[in-house]
């Protein structure tokens, strides 16, 4: 699982990375949020961002499933398009990585 969080003027957003299953029936999770600044326990210990709820999900399916990505998106919220484009960029980078 991995968190990358970005400013876009003034906001935070966020994108979720998850991986779940193995072989064939592998599958990845990519989740673009608001980010949230959740409190240290302590007083100590400094906010730091967390996932809002889901605003796009897109499902990656493993390369031996031969099914096509799905993408989700909640009619509830509004995100800027330069958001979704940075995110569909993150996306695209991180597949071109892993294609073999």
């Amino acid at each position: 699982m991995s968190l990358l969080t970005w400013d876009y003027d003034g906001d935070l957003f966020c994108a979720l990375t998850t991986e779940t299953g193995a072989d064939e029936g592998r599958m990845t999770h990519y989740e673009l949020s608001e980010a949230r600044m959740v409190p240290g326990e302590a007083p100590s210990i400094s906010a730091s961002p967390a996932p809002g709820p889901a605003a796009v999900t897109v499902l990656v399916y493993a390369p031996e499933e031969e099914k096509p990505a799905e993408v989700y998106f909640d009619a509830t919220q509004t995100l800027p398009f330069a958001v979704l484009q940075h995110f569909v960029e993150l996306i695209a980078s991180r597949l071109a990585s892993t294609e073999s």
